[in-house]
């Protein structure tokens, strides 16, 4: 059977609602009681996604079980059923928990990289609708919640905990844990050299364009940089979160410089070079040890448990 997209335009940004404060204080009431009373119970219901397709400026309602079929290929790429069926977990929770990041547009999620890349229908393959169809229902839970479970490419030997990656109150808590799987693995390591004479154009993204040097001033539970800190002549120095730097430094040089917070630095007369391990932001699933699993024969379940520590998984009914 064809699967079906319904588009319909994204909407505006200047529509203004009058200010009527009964009807505020009502939908209050109501947010509150229901988010208390059943949360899982009102995302079992959810059976569509609208998604945002920032090319177009259009929105996409499609179904939920074809929209996590469609997003595994370009997130995951090929994959072992077991680290598929991981990842369809994943993207399910994540889509339903985050149902609210585009409410401005209409959406409930855009298809970048924002919060999940979605290439349309068509871009599903035979595994990865199969890998859906396995887990339907399937999401991770704390606390009675669906979770915006959280994924990169390599952690590079070990995850971070969402907590010291985001100031979301609605971030997961989940474990830091140890990856043995994950080591050797392309993007495992990587090294970037900073010019000195290119400091100032990385630190001017902190408000701080004399900065003369640069150095580690934190890290958090897992090891990864916490803190930075620019300093220049005279004393006066400025502090940036690791993500933050992180950031900033792929504005300027691309994903591939800076490529995970999980690394040193090392002053030199030229340059300040910097030897890290892992790509992306540690948290949650890694994709890299996840397929590693997968083809050492662990199953679904046991990935999930791993890298998802903390959390419960279940199945959604209704």
């Amino acid at each position: 059977m064809a699967r079906r997209a319904t588009i319909i335009p994204a909407s505006g940004r200047s529509a203004v609602e009058p200010y009527n404060p009964s009807r505020v204080n009502r939908r209050l009431f109501l947010t509150v009681l229901l988010c208390l009373a059943a949360p899982l119970r009102a995302v079992a219901g959810a059976r569509t996604r609208r998604i945002l397709r920032l090319k177009y400026g259009t929105v996409e309602e499609v179904p939920l079980e074809d929209y996590v079929a469609a997003v595994l290929p370009p997130e995951i790429g090929r994959a072992p059923a077991a680290a598929l069926e991981a990842q369809a977990v994943a993207a399910r929770s994540y889509a339903l928990a985050r149902a609210e990041r585009h409410l401005e547009d209409g959406a409930d999620l855009c298809d970048g990289t924002h919060c999940q890349v979605f290439r349309g229908l068509a871009a599903a393959t035979e595994d990865s609708r199969r890998a859906a169809a396995a887990t339907q229902g399937l999401v991770l839970t704390q606390k009675g919640r669906v979770i915006a479970a959280p994924f990169h490419a390599v952690c590079g030997g070990r995850t971070a905990r969402p907590r010291d990656v985001w100031d979301d109150e609605e971030i997961p808590e989940l474990a830091s844990v140890e990856d043995d799987a994950c080591p050797g693995v392309p993007g495992s390591t990587w090294s970037f050299a900073i010019p000195r004479a290119a400091l100032p154009s990385l630190s001017s993204s902190f408000g701080f364009p004399e900065a003369r040097f640069l150095e580690v001033y934190g890290r958090d539970a897992s090891g990864r940089v916490s803190m930075v800190r620019f300093a220049a002549p005279g004393g006066r120095s400025r502090v940036a979160r690791g993500f933050e730097f992180r950031k900033a430094a792929s504005e300027i040089w691309g994903w591939a410089s800076v490529r995970s917070t999980d690394f040193t630095v090392e002053e030199t007369r030229p340059a300040y070079l910097l030897s890290g391990r892992g790509t992306g932001h540690g948290a949650g699933m890694c994709q890299a040890g996840a397929i590693i699993r997968a083809k050492r024969g662990e199953t679904r379940d046991a990935i999930l448990a791993l890298y998802y520590r903390g959390a419960d998984l279940v199945r959604l009914t209704g």
